[in-house]
């Protein structure tokens, strides 16, 4: 049986501090990549970001650590220590498992196609930013795949006694599935008739998996 905690849920809509919370967040970052577009990477400063997102910079402050990181934006991260737990110890079909636990992952504002849409033209322009954008996704490739590594061996006490094999077949598990999120934030942004939401598109890119393998397979 599925564990609940790692099925995917429908969010409850926010209370009106969270509602907030969220708008302040996105108009620092709506008003970093302004910044950015307007006078460069280098010259961006964290108090004229502050100025545009009408906020102060001790606010900034509260919610990004550098103007780095608010013009990088949001990137994946793994869950909470129960999400992760409870991860762990799911023995269902691992890939949907994996897509339930994606859904916990992205942010409010990996689904603001606004935002995405306005990072990707200042990207365009200073090649630094994917790079730092890339290095977020290589970390949560190791996290992943250290949370693969326990479900692994959690699962199979054989596979746990050999860590090479077991390092090498979580690692390429993180891989596939990034690439299946990946694959399904593309559909997601190249949709223009039925606008579905990211987890659905997510969903579907899990579920295509077995099949795309299985049709490469010898007959």
């Amino acid at each position: 049986m599925t564990d609940p905690a790692v099925e995917p849920l429908e969010s409850a809509e926010p209370g009106l501090r969270e509602r907030k919370r969220l708008a302040t967040r996105r108009a620092i970052l709506i008003a970093a990549i302004q910044v950015v577009r307007e006078r460069g990477l280098e010259a961006a400063t964290v108090d004229e970001i502050a100025r545009i997102a009408d906020v102060s910079p001790r606010t900034f402050f509260n919610y990004f650590s550098s103007k780095e990181e608010a013009i990088i934006g949001d990137g994946p991260t793994l869950p909470d220590e129960v999400a992760q737990d409870a991860f762990v110890r799911d023995r269902s079909p691992l890939l949907p498992a994996l897509a339930a636990l994606f859904a916990q992952v992205i942010s409010p504002a990996l689904h603001d196609q606004e935002i995405i849409l306005l990072r990707r033209a200042i990207t365009k322009e200073n090649p630094e930013i994917g790079g730092r954008r890339w290095a977020t996704i290589h970390r949560f490739e190791g996290e992943l795949t250290e949370l693969l590594k326990r479900r692994l061996a959690d699962e199979d006490p054989a596979l746990a006694a050999d860590q090479r094999a077991l390092t090498s077949k979580a690692r390429l598990l993180a891989f596939v599935a990034i690439s299946a999120m990946r694959h399904a934030w593309l559909d997601w942004m190249d949709e223009t008739a039925d606008r579905r939401g990211l987890i659905e598109h997510l969903n579907d890119s899990i579920a295509m998996l077995p099949g795309v393998v299985a049709e490469s397979s010898p007959r």
